[in-house]
């Protein structure tokens, strides 16, 4: 049998196909309309029909707000009539900055008289700019690369006061910097992204101190097996491995990330201690759960809510552990209020993952671990640990996006990592959302009330079975 897991460490991202164009376009879209002030029309916004039926007018007036790279590439996207194509022909022919002449600071006498009286009206005066979250200023980066504007011009546009990062005042360097030849800058790889996201050998937040929490009610010692079904880069199994003595065996169904996985833990030497490999392409099979009983625990981070057949993995879970084993999950949780509708930061936030999100809440959860035999330990919300972690790595999301120079093949990939951690970031601090850790453990045949003594005997039995099956492996 296949337990299918949608979404397992990352989701997925790898399995999109990687098509610039389309990621350009959907992450400026989803923020212009409410970044907009309602004065201008973009065009690359603007759907076939209405294009098609657009004013040549006010075509070229949009054309006008474009510089040549986007009507450039605005051109190569969409179907124009024949008066459309002359017009983008003629604002391409136009010497640079041509179009920018009658905009600020050249205006009419007349406007600029008009724009100075104040008549003692105190609404004539200039309106003081909107200070700009780190969000907004993340989408404002975004929409200006797509219509190939300087993001400070936009941001002026829409009366909008650009974030900025506190900076400390350093001394100045005794010797001047040397001049360096600048070397062009080679694209990074989804694997590189993560690891500047989230640190070295990790794809997800938090770190190796968040993983070791995450793992502490287990309590590892040397000698236990551990599996871990979400190990996306790795870093955490290194840690607990390191910090426990503890074995653990890491299945990874995004191939790109197990096989990077692999390659970090084999050049720190621990091929052994913190293996991983990567799932079948049909997902994980009964296979990948055996022996029964021979985990004393099991991790999965961020990934419970993708799986398609949730009862099926935690029976699987519950036969993979041993007697009063660890189960371990961290997961987003709906709230569990009936009355409130879902926030449209979360209906935004499920719409955002590549596969889409179906999470439970507290009492569903609950429920379907007792109904496995589970005994719940702890439902601890970590949100408000959670949620600076994420911010953390959106800093430094911004700052790839401020200071790097990225090449174009790198843009893709930055921007669908920042719109699911950015949708993610906006469901959690919505409220309707949070971020649990679940520590259950395998009941004992004596806190199974429904248990007879001779399925107590039997269960007895196979576990029996199972250590010498063990055994006789390690022997061999």
């Amino acid at each position: 049998m296949v337990y299918g897991i949608k979404d397992v460490g990352l989701p997925a991202l790898s399995r999109r196909p990687d098509c610039p164009a389309a990621a350009r376009k959907t992450a400026a879209q989803s923020k212009l309309g409410t970044m907009s002030n309602g004065t201008q029309v973009n065009l690359a916004t603007v759907g076939s029909d209405e294009l098609q039926a657009m004013p040549i007018a006010v075509f070229n007036a949009c054309l006008e707000q474009m510089s040549a790279e986007a009507i450039a590439r605005f051109k190569r996207m969409r179907k124009l009539n024949e008066a459309q194509k002359a017009a983008v022909e003629r604002a391409l022919s136009e010497p640079a900055g041509a179009k920018k002449s009658g905009k600020a600071g050249s205006g009419s006498p007349r406007e600029k008289t008009e724009s100075g009286k104040s008549g003692g009206n105190e609404q004539a005066g200039p309106k003081q700019p909107v200070q700009a979250s780190l969000i907004k200023d993340i989408f404002l980066r975004l929409i200006a690369w797509w219509e190939g504007v300087d993001t400070d011009a936009l941001a002026r546009s829409r009366g909008i006061k650009r974030w900025k990062r506190k900076t400390v005042v350093r001394a100045a360097a005794a010797e001047p910097a040397k001049e360096r030849t600048e070397e062009p800058t080679p694209p990074l790889t989804r694997v590189e992204l993560l690891q500047k996201l989230w640190g070295d050998g990790f794809s997800l937040p938090g770190g190796a101190d968040f993983a070791l929490r995450v793992a502490a009610p287990a309590r590892l010692t040397k000698g236990d097996f551990c599996l871990d079904l979400a190990p996306g880069l790795g870093g955490g199994m290194r840690a607990a491995a390191q910090a426990t003595g503890a074995q653990l065996t890491g299945i990874e169904s995004d191939r790109e990330l197990a096989q990077a996985a692999a390659a970090l833990s084999q050049a720190a030497g621990m091929s052994e201690t913190a293996n991983i490999r990567p799932a079948e392409l049909g997902g994980l099979g009964d296979d990948d759960f055996g022996p029964a009983g021979r985990y004393s625990a099991v991790i999965m981070r961020e990934a419970m809510f993708a799986v398609e057949d949730r009862a099926g993995m935690l029976s699987a879970l519950h036969r993979a552990l041993k007697e009063d084993g660890s189960l371990l999950l961290t997961d987003f949780v709906l709230d569990g209020n009936p009355d409130r509708p879902i926030s449209q930061a979360v209906a935004h936030w499920r719409a955002a993952e590549p596969d889409g999100a179906a999470p439970w809440t507290e009492a569903e959860y609950r429920e379907a671990l007792e109904a496995q035999d589970y005994i719940v330990e702890r439902f601890d919300d970590l949100t408000a640990k959670y949620l600076p972690l994420v911010r953390e790595g959106l800093r430094r999301f911004h700052d790839c996006l401020q200071n790097a120079k990225l090449p174009p093949e790198t843009l893709p990939i930055l921007m669908r990592e920042g719109n699911l951690w950015l949708a993610r970031n906006q469901a959690l601090e919505s409220g309707h959302l949070s971020l649990a850790l679940i520590h259950a453990r395998r009941a004992l045949p004596m806190e199974r009330p429904d248990l007879t003594e001779a399925e107590a005997a039997d269960d007895a039995a196979d576990e029996s079975d199972d250590d010498i099956s063990m055994e006789q492996g390690r022997e061999e």
